[in-house]
């Protein structure tokens, strides 16, 4: 029983784990969330050759030319730094009818506007 209970308690210990290296870390989000250059140099901390590099060597993202991502703007990850915008069009509104709707990503406040 007690060396049942020492294999049970190993397996759910806690363990120590090295911090990873940021260019690693970096190409490991790429590869799944495709970030731009410019954020991965934000968000991990790494030189802006390194992550321009990430991003060229990506199968999916090397296919396309230097754009933005559709409603995002990647700018950083404070507060008014991240903006996603939408353009809604409500013909009921008459001349106003498209209606700007802008979230800060960081804060989650959101700013409508009809034009």
């Amino acid at each position: 029983l007690g060396e049942g209970n020492a294999k049970a308690d190993a397996l759910v210990s806690p363990t120590v784990t090295v911090p990873r290296d940021s260019f690693i870390a970096a190409r490991e989000s790429h590869a799944l969330f495709h970030q731009a250059a410019k954020a991965l140099k934000r968000q991990f901390d790494i030189s802006l050759l390194d992550a321009q590099g990430i991003v060229r060597s990506c199968p999916q993202c090397s296919q396309y030319g230097t754009s933005l991502g559709l409603g995002v703007n990647p700018r950083g990850l404070q507060a008014c730094e991240i903006w996603q915008m939408d353009v809604t069009h409500f013909p009921e509104f008459g001349h106003l009818k498209y209606v700007h709707v802008t979230v800060d990503i960081f804060s989650k406040m959101i700013w409508a506007t009809a034009q």
